[in-house]
């Protein structure tokens, strides 16, 4: 096997250990250097493409092995269909590395050898996949590095090990290294590193006094445990929802109940006034009740009605307060793209719509000032929404209400659970990880993740969370990080572009490649 290929496939590798295997968060330090072994040896810029595309295959294939185990089981394709769309979902999130390690051979590593970690940012921030992810969720138990994302997101820590990693392959490559410019992107780097593990410490320090110092809310989370076989079956219903009602009863006091999503499978409407008696739970008095349903909007008798993946806030009597839909629908799985416009091919049947967005954050409100921002599904994924939930509307608590059955025995719930963990941090709020299967979880405002409840095991998880409040400066003003690399990012790659279409010189692609006059490498 050729020397790049082997370079390519190492450097995949080292991106997706730490995602199966948290503890080996120090190999994203160093996944770069093969890679740009690898560029600095390649002169045409197809070839890099190709390399870094390979690379980021490598990386999806093994990061997201149980992808081919949930479209086989649950979505039911036979084997060769399953594996087929599997390498068609890994390719396509293979792209990012792709066009990264393109800018990196068209542009160089620029000043401070900066320029791959601002192309890396601006992808990561503007490329859309079907489960997002960052390459900061690499480093979840290096908690001191990671207090950054209340300031700057994921996206910092992102900044921070790409940057690493470039100087770290500068440095035992003399060939490819400018002393003066090598030099002066150590020092700002180490300065930055620093600087972050400082802000960590003096952050992580000063939430626990501000934990200690919160109102506290008893909550528990009920973890039902139906098989996913067993789920939507007509003649499970009852049975179903007996497993969470009985376990439900050996709570004996909290101020929230929560269920995951869906776990009541019969639908309701959206507008329904009280649960009825064979759906509620007995609760105390005085125990708020937050649980999933699917709902729907008009009448199902007639044409036009609108089906929801939804969160309800109920009393211990039954009386419903509010509800949530869910905004971010996940394609494929509670929609079909572009459904209306394939109806209309000739020879194809009619599709239907799926479930509709909601219109907004809406926060499930106490009546004790708890504000629960509900986040459904894989929504716990999503930074921008529940930056608006406690920018908007206030919210003192995140919710997620889960269903990971669909992923069996994997490393996908877990990998889910340390995704979701930066939330905590970016907003500084309690997340509670309400699941079907597992892992439901507490993660505190430092990102700790505090109790767990195992796999597929039934139970109740009963913990003290704190109502804390304000705005992070991440809240507060947003991606502003990501924004600024990116119009850096763009603003190095048409300094490039000048460059290389000056009418001096030759317009053949091939000479693409070529480094930078005067790049300091």
């Amino acid at each position: 096997m050729s020397s790049k290929f082997v370079a390519a496939i190492t450097s995949g590798l080292l991106l997706a250990l730490p995602f199966l295997f948290p503890i080996l968060f120090p190999l994203a330090w160093i996944f770069l250097i093969s890679l740009f072994w690898l560029l600095q040896r390649e002169r045409a810029w197809r070839q890099a493409f190709f390399f870094g595309w390979l690379t980021g295959g490598i990386a999806n294939v093994l990061g997201f092995y149980w992808l081919d185990y949930t479209i086989r089981v649950f979505g039911g394709f036979p084997y060769g269909v399953s594996e087929l769309i599997f390498l068609v979902f890994a390719a396509y999130g293979a792209l990012p590395l792709a066009l990264v390690a393109l800018l990196v051979r068209l542009c160089g590593f620029g000043p401070l050898y900066l320029y791959p970690a601002l192309f890396w940012v601006a992808i990561e921030f503007w490329f859309p996949l079907l489960f997002p992810w960052h390459l900061a969720n690499s480093q979840s138990q290096f908690l001191a590095l990671i207090q950054t994302a209340d300031m700057v997101g994921p996206y910092g820590t992102s900044l921070l090990l790409v940057w690493l990693s470039t100087m770290l392959y500068a440095a035992i490559s003399p060939r490819d290294r400018e002393t003066k410019n090598y030099l002066r992107g150590a020092v700002v780097l180490s300065a930055l590193l620093i600087g972050a593990l400082w802000y960590g410490h003096w952050r992580l320090g000063g939430m626990e006094a501000a934990v200690t110092a919160a109102r506290p809310l008893k909550v528990a989370a009920v973890q039902g445990n139906i098989d996913i076989r067993r789920k939507w079956g007509v003649v499970y219903l009852e049975s179903n929802l007996k497993s969470y009602q009985e376990l439900t009863k050996k709570v004996d006091e909290a101020d929230l109940v929560i269920w995951p999503e869906t776990a009541v499978e019969v639908w309701l409407p959206e507008n329904i006034g009280r649960l009825p008696s064979e759906i509620l739970p007995s609760l105390p008095l005085k125990t708020a009740f937050i649980f999933g349903a699917r709902s729907f909007r008009g009448n199902p008798a007639m044409t036009h009605v609108q089906a929801f993946n939804s969160a309800f806030l109920a009393d211990a009597r039954g009386l419903v307060s509010g509800f949530y839909h869910k905004q971010i629908l996940l394609a494929f799985g509670e929609y079909l793209p572009f459904a209306a416009v394939l109806s209309k091919l000739p020879g194809m049947p009619p599709l239907g719509d799926g479930f509709a967005s909601g219109d907004g954050p809406r926060t499930l409100d106490l009546p004790n000032g708890v504000r629960a921002a509900p986040l459904v599904c894989y929504e716990d994924l999503m930074p921008a929404l529940a930056r608006r939930f406690v920018a908007e509307k206030g919210a003192n608590l995140l919710v997620n209400l889960t269903n990971d059955a669909w992923f069996g025995n994997t490393a996908a719930p877990w990998q889910h659970l340390r995704l979701a963990q930066w939330r905590a941090i970016e907003t500084r709020r309690y997340l509670v990880r309400v699941t079907n299967t597992g892992l439901t979880s507490v993660i505190n405002a430092k990102g700790e993740i505090v109790e767990t409840l195992p796999l597929f095991s039934p139970g109740v998880l009963t913990a003290k969370v704190a109502l804390l409040e304000g705005e992070t400066p991440y809240v507060r003003f947003g991606d502003w990080f990501a924004w600024a690399a990116t119009l850096l990012a763009l603003a190095a790659f048409a300094f490039r572009l000048v460059q290389l279409f000056k009418p001096s010189r030759s317009g053949d692609l091939d000479k693409i490649g070529d480094r930078p006059k005067g790049d300091a490498r």
